[in-house]
């Protein structure tokens, strides 16, 4: 009798959460439920943050949420993406990410404490931008070609400025000089502007950075472009050929962005969350401010997204091994 009893209060217990399952589900609020931290891992004013902003904003009129943008800098942006590899999966805290922070960093800085690969979901990569190399006014070289052969005359005599160890310049910079087989002085920089500033004075011979630092003082005649690091030339820049016209085609490298999140984000919202970045890149407005920038759209899925900052990690683990570079 008492089994039965019990049998009985069991059943129904099991008829009660089967029953009240379904409204479980229900009361889950849909994606996204409230407003949305985005983290742009440098300070104000820089082309990281103007894009970061723009998809921010873009991103709260198509999810109907508010993107709240915060600028957290630090050792090159490794402070913030840390913090958002280790906030919730859910969804509400993203970061906007680069060749530094996604790629460079873990491999030049013992001191970062995330995998790239393994740490974050990558939702979407959004654009990308050639990296640009400049010649001082006084350099006696009008061409890569030219360049080379004097940097073999004169090993370690042509000074090269560097913004700052690991960056995307740095690193096109370690590539040439590891394809050429040539010995450039590295003399370090903490910034685009610093850097072209000597640039323009002639106190350093050489200069890789992304093409949207460096377009108003080439095409004012502050500063010569050698060539484009890209696969075209730059429709602003029309006269300025491609290290592959050069004679140099595997010095190819983009400065990018992209949207990440903490690993282990549900499905559903990744997918949500990068449907909205492939509307926002086919936007015209949204194309014509990047086109202005020397950015171009890289739309894709999610899985591509991942699979190019694998690649990435790859490529640059053999160039940073190669040339010793390692921030103590």
């Amino acid at each position: 009798m008492y089994r039965t009893k019990l049998d009985r209060r069991i059943a129904l217990a099991g008829l009660l959460i089967a029953a009240t399952a379904p409204l479980a589900v229900l009361a889950q609020p849909a994606y996204p439920a409230k407003s949305i931290t985005l983290v742009i891992p440098f300070p104000p004013g820089g082309q990281t943050d103007v894009l970061g902003r723009l998809f921010g904003e873009r991103l709260s009129q198509r999810l109907g949420q508010p993107v709240v943008v915060e600028n957290r800098a630090g050792v090159n942006g490794s402070l913030a993406s840390e913090a958002v590899a280790r906030a919730r999966p859910d969804g509400y805290t993203l970061v906007i990410g680069g060749p530094g922070t996604h790629a460079i960093n873990q491999l030049v800085n013992p001191n970062v404490k995330y995998d790239t690969r393994k740490d974050f979901t990558h939702i979407a990569m959004l654009s990308r931008v050639p990296m640009l190399m400049l010649a001082s006014p006084e350099l006696k070289a009008g061409s890569v070609a030219e360049l080379v052969s004097l940097a073999k005359a004169r090993p370690g005599a042509l000074n090269v400025a560097l913004t700052g160890i690991g960056s995307s310049g740095h690193m096109t910079t370690e590539l040439f000089k590891q394809t050429t087989n040539t010995s450039l002085n590295d003399i370090p920089y903490k910034g685009d502007m610093p850097a072209m500033t000597d640039l323009i004075g002639s106190q350093a011979d050489l200069l890789f950075v992304p093409a949207t630092s460096a377009l108003p003082f080439v095409q004012g005649g502050k500063l010569r472009a050698l060539a484009v690091a890209g696969s075209k030339r730059l429709a602003g820049l029309p006269d300025v050929p491609t290290m592959a016209e050069a004679g140099q085609p595997s010095v190819v490298n983009y400065s990018w962005t992209s949207l990440a999140g903490p690993a282990g984000m549900p499905a559903d919202i990744v997918q949500k969350l990068n449907q909205a970045c492939q509307e926002i890149l086919a936007q015209p407005d949204v194309i014509a401010r990047m086109t202005t920038m020397s950015n171009e759209p890289t739309p894709g899925t999610p899985a591509q997204a991942a699979s190019f900052i694998a690649a990435e990690v790859a490529r640059w683990t053999d160039v940073v091994k190669t040339g010793n570079i390692r921030i103590e």
